[in-house]
């Protein structure tokens, strides 16, 4: 089974073994892909990668939630999660990666987009 395990204070998500390193097998993602994978994004999309903290604070209404999986590789599912970004016109999105919830060797990501306040005339 290829788990999810991140250490991502950022986004909420911690999970991994000691002061944010993760002792894991080969199937299992772990910070240098989260790296890679929200490195690779920010290149891609328009739109301002927030943590979900970050949206409360700024007042940001919810627009869409979605997960993206990938049978594939970490990889895949940053150009899956890349192409649904940019088909968005939000100006921002929030990502939470998920262990899987069978053994189907899936990556998952639960994909949030957002837009500003609106003003109350």
């Amino acid at each position: 089974m290829k788990r999810l395990l991140w250490s991502l204070v950022g986004i909420g998500v911690s999970v991994g073994v000691g002061m944010g390193a993760a002792v894991a097998g080969d199937d299992v993602v772990l910070n240098s892909d989260v790296t890679k994978v929200e490195t690779e994004l920010a290149a891609q999309v328009k739109a301002k990668k927030i943590t979900v903290d970050q949206a409360k604070e700024m007042g940001l209404n919810r627009a869409e939630t979605y997960e993206v999986t990938s049978t594939v590789s970490v990889e895949n599912l940053e150009l899956q999660i890349a192409e649904k970004l940019k088909e968005s016109i939000m100006p921002y999105y929030s990502l939470e990666y998920n262990d899987p919830t069978s053994d189907d060797n899936a990556y998952r990501a639960m994909v949030t987009e957002y837009f500003g306040k609106v003003d109350a005339e």
